[in-house]
């Protein structure tokens, strides 16, 4: 019964909590802007993946069980680490992908 009940606990999580669950909160503030900026892409890039993967997967029979095993995890770490980038970005005030930034500090 107390199994029944850990796990019946584990549909409550929401998918941000369960993002920022494996990622350490403040793991980018020593990044400069530039590094965030290129770890942005980074995930970005690594998220369009895993979504393209799990879209394929769940086409096929047994496709949930597969996503849930082999890129559920991975994407849910990927969101997280997409949220603490965005956060240390607005902490440093970068201008990320933004049309106006000229990429030149003004001192």
């Amino acid at each position: 019964m107390l199994l029944a009940a850990g796990l019946g606990a584990c549909g409550t999580i929401s998918e941000e909590s369960a993002a920022s669950a494996f990622i350490v909160p403040g793991k980018f503030q020593i990044y400069s802007c530039e590094d965030v900026d290129g770890r942005v892409t980074t995930f970005r890039k690594r998220q369009v993946e895993l979504e393209q993967l799990m879209a394929r997967a769940s086409q096929g029979t047994g496709g949930e069980f597969i996503n849930s095993v082999a890129y559920r995890t991975e994407y849910l770490q990927t969101r997280g680490e997409l949220n603490e980038l965005k956060k240390a970005s607005a902490d440093k005030q970068c201008a990320v992908n933004s049309k106006f930034s000229s990429g030149r500090a003004v001192f």
